[in-house]
């Protein structure tokens, strides 16, 4: 499945692997976070920086003014509703 870099341990997944791994656990467990889409820019990059492409999905116009957040993890859920909470206060 995933392939080991020369430079070191980091896991590299394939676009394909990609979308076969987030295929397999969308449709069960996934952990919905909904946020006002003005934040769907800074979502993403933050999303980017800090969670691995392959463990979330940004859902864009899911509702008026609304983006839906898709994680496969909690701990990484939990994470972004805390630097999401700050970037609204």
């Amino acid at each position: 499945m995933a392939r080991l870099t020369p430079l070191g341990d980091r896991n590299i997944m394939t676009p394909q692997e990609i979308v076969d791994y987030k295929r397999k656990w969308l449709g069960t467990a996934g952990l919905e976070t909904k946020i006002h889409s003005d934040y769907t820019r800074a979502t993403r990059t933050w999303l980017k920086d800090h969670v691995p492409k392959e463990q979330w999905h940004l859902q864009e116009h899911t509702n008026v003014y609304e983006s839906t957040v898709i994680f496969e993890d909690r701990e990484h859920q939990e994470s972004y509703l805390h630097w999401y909470g700050e970037k609204r206060a």
